[in-house]
């Protein structure tokens, strides 16, 4: 039998369900999977104190992916990776997003910008996060020039997120990215949003970075996702699983497919796939 080394998990759409709270049988998981010597990855396009929060509830000392792929750390956030837009791309990416009207942010390690302009102050925005029943506090600064911010800023942020109210829109913006913007790597989502990180930054590459420093191979990974994004690194992987709440292409690509989130399908897969599997020896 097979012995599974680590289980990588996109967090976003996983283990939370539609009312945004972790279940006792999702932290039971983890903890199972901890006991088995298994390392928990848990991987997300937000920013590292999102996933945090996730590892504070979960009790997890493992590895976050976050950023979208451009930072890895442990829980402790001991940085292992941290790949930022080059600067020129960053500023590249903003002078081609000021001839259309849709949303910019730029996500740096512990702020943001944005291009709302109706807002000019610093703001805090809230982006919740319901298992603990807490908030993370994430400062957004609303700037009329996202090139001039980043001149100030005198770096690249570690992604980028463009929001447009029409998909047609979005995939003909990211379609100019790509032919005008060397080095960046596009994922465009279903909901009308498209994260942008560096060249080789992307949540695959990460992954395989990482398990490379960790000296395992991907054949002992079991990766988790729910969005068509996820199907790279479900198809790298020794195991591929993907939820239930999935679309028919991430399914089709998946060696197995769980249980939907509301029915506890990332607790299911571990109960499934583990149960048999003795303790890794460390």
């Amino acid at each position: 039998m097979k012995a599974y080394k680590m289980v990588a998990v996109n967090i976003d759409g996983i283990m939370v369900n539609k009312e945004n709270k972790m279940s006792k049988r999702t932290k039971a998981a983890v903890e199972y999977l901890t006991r088995k010597g298994v390392v928990v990855t848990l991987m997300t396009d937000k920013p590292f104190s999102h996933a945090k929060k996730a590892a504070k509830a979960l009790k997890l000392d493992g590895f976050i992916v976050a950023h979208g792929g451009a930072f890895i750390s442990d829980t402790n956030k001991n940085e292992w990776f941290n790949r930022p837009l080059e600067m020129d791309n960053a500023l590249d990416i903003c002078h081609v997003l000021e001839r259309f009207d849709c949303e910019t942010r730029l996500l740096y390690g512990d702020h943001a910008i944005s291009t709302r302009s109706q807002h000019k102050q610093t703001l805090l925005a809230k982006m919740s996060f319901g298992s603990p029943g807490e908030q993370m506090v994430y400062p957004i600064t609303y700037v009329d020039s996202l090139y001039e911010q980043v001149l100030k800023e005198g770096a690249g942020p570690l992604n980028m997120a463009i929001s447009c109210e029409e998909q047609a829109d979005l995939n003909h913006i990211s379609s100019i990215l790509e032919q005008e913007v060397p080095d960046i790597e596009l994922t465009v989502k279903e909901n009308g949003q498209c994260l942008i990180v560096g060249k080789g930054a992307g949540k695959a590459r990460a992954l395989q970075w990482l398990v490379r420093e960790r000296g395992m191979e991907l054949e002992q990974v079991v990766a988790i996702g729910v969005h068509d994004e996820d199907i790279e690194l479900l198809e790298m992987v020794g195991l591929g699983v993907a939820m239930g709440d999935a679309n028919t292409a991430l399914q089709a690509s998946a060696a197995w497919v769980t249980r939907t989130v509301d029915q506890e399908g990332f607790a299911y897969m571990v109960h499934e796939v583990f149960r048999k599997q003795l303790r890794i020896q460390v």
